[in-house]
C-alpha cells in the first residue's frame, strides 16, 4: 500500500506468468451450495457491464463476483471474513476495520480491466500493465481469475493492504506492509471444511523456492537494501547484477524471510519489538518513536533503517541485524527446509 495514493501491485512468482485473459466459464454454473451461511449476512444479485455477478456481505467485508465457477463462489466469502478475523491476531493483536472492506473478483481479466479504468481514471495506464494479479486502492481490493489456488494467494495478500489502510492510523513502512502481507499468503484448505483456509505463515512454497534460488545464485540482498528500497524501485531494473533473478519478486522473498526473522530468529529476542511496531502503526503512534531522526526518507517513500532500528533493543547495528538475518536465511533454506515448508512449519530447529 503506497499511503500518498494507497495502491499495490502484487508480483506473483509463477512460472510462466503469460498475459492472457480467462475463458469466460459457462454461465449456467449452479450458486455455491456449500455452508456460506455461516460467513454470509447477505446475498444480493450484482451486474457488472451487463455481467450479472452476486454480492457478498459479510461481517467485516463487501464482495462483489462475476465469477461462475462454483468453487469461487464457495470458497470466496469464507477465505475473505477468516482473512480479515487472520489478520486482527496472528502475528498480534490488532484492531477491527473502520470500515467494511470491498472485494470486487472477476471471472475475466477484461472486466478487470474496465473495473481498472472507471476506478483509476488517469492512473489506470499503470495498473492495466498488471499481466497476473491484482491491486488495492484504499480499502478496494480489483481482482480476477488466476486459478484455484493463485486467485486466493492474491486475496489474501492485497487484502492485508485493505484491511491495514482501513485500519492503522499511521503508514507502516514498505518492508512491514509488504513483508506482513506475504506472511499473509500462506494457506491450506481445512482438510474437515475444505471451502475453509487455515492459515500457515510459514506455507509458502513460491516465495520459499525465490529466496532459495537467490540464496544459491549469491544474489540476496543485505537489509539495507530491504528496508530503504520499494517494489517499484525493482522493477524497472529487472533481474539482479549478474544473476537472473527478477529483483522485485526477490525483494518480497526477502521481505517475506525478513518478517520471520524477527518473529523467530536469534531465539525471539526481536519479536517483542516486531510486535510492538505493528501496534504502534495501528495506533497513529509509529513516527512518535521516531522523533529526532531525519524522516525525510520516510515521510516521501516510506523507507529508510530508522523504521526498523528504533524497534530493536538499544545498541542493535543494521550490520549486526544483517548477519544474523543472512545466517537465518542460510538456516531455512538447508536441507529438510523445504519440507518443513510444504507441511507448513517453521523449518527452525
Amino acid at each position: 500500500m503506497i499511503r500518498a495514493i494507497a495502491i499495490t501491485a502484487t508480483l506473483l512468482p509463477l512460472i510462466g506468468c503469460i498475459s492472457a485473459p480467462v475463458r469466460d466459464r459457462d454461465s449456467s454454473t449452479p450458486p455455491p451450495t456449500s455452508d456460506v451461511g455461516r460467513f454470509v449476512a447477505d446475498m444480493q444479485p450484482w451486474t457488472f457491464r451487463a455481467a450479472p455477478g452476486r454480492e457478498y456481505r459479510t461481517p467485516n467485508s463487501i464482495i462483489r463476483t462475476t465469477s461462475t465457477d462454483r468453487k469461487i463462489l464457495e470458497r470466496l466469502p469464507p477465505f475473505v471474513e477468516l482473512s480479515i478475523l487472520h489478520y486482527q491476531s496472528d502475528l498480534v493483536r490488532l484492531p477491527r476495520p473502520k470500515k467494511p472492506i470491498e472485494t470486487y473478483f472477476f471471472q475475466t481479466r477484461s472486466q478487470w480491466a474496465s473495473m481498472t479504468d472507471a476506478l483509476m481514471g488517469d492512473r489506470a495506464p499503470v495498473y492495466l500493465s498488471i499481466e497476473r494479479g491484482g491491486y488495492a486502492y484504499n480499502h478496494i481490493g480489483v481482482f480476477f481469475d488466476l486459478g484455484p489456488r493463485d486467485s486466493f494467494v492474491i486475496c489474501a495478500h492485497e487484502g492485508w493492504h485493505q484491511y491495514a489502510h482501513s485500519t492503522f492510523e499511521s503508514p507502516m513502512p514498505v518492508w512491514l506492509d509488504e513483508g506482513v502481507a506475504c506472511v499473509m499468503e500462506g494457506f491450506k484448505w481445512d482438510p474437515q471444511f475444505p471451502d475453509h483456509p487455515r492459515f500457515h505463515p510459514w506455507a509458502n512454497i513460491e516465495r520459499f523456492d525465490q529466496l532459495r534460488r537467490a540464496s544459491s545464485s549469491g544474489s540476496l540482498m543485505p537489509i539495507h537494501s530491504l528496508v530503504t528500497l520499494r517494489p517499484q524501485d525493482l522493477i524497472a531494473r529487472g533481474t539482479n547484477s549478474g544473476s537472473t533473478q527478477p529483483a522485485a519478486l526477490v525483494y518480497y522473498a526477502q521481505a517475506w524471510a525478513l518478517i520471520h526473522f524477527l518473529r523467530e530468529g536469534e531465539g525471539g529476542i526481536y519479536r517483542s519489538g516486531f510486535e510492538t511496531l505493528l501496534q504502534d502503526c495501528a495506533a497513529g503512534t509509529f513516527t512518535q518513536r521516531l522523533q529526532g531522526q531525519d524522516l525525510r526518507q520516510f515521510n516521501t517513500r516510506r523507507v529508510g533503517a530508522q523504521t526498523l532500528l528504533a524497534y530493536m533493543p538499544e545498541g542493535t547495528t543494521l550490520s549486526q541485524l544483517d548477519t544474523e538475518y543472512q545466517r537465518f536465511i542460510r538456516q531455512i533454506v538447508g536441507v529438510g527446509g523445504r519440507n518443513a515448508i510444504v507441511a507448513g512449519e517453521s523449518p527452525i530447529q
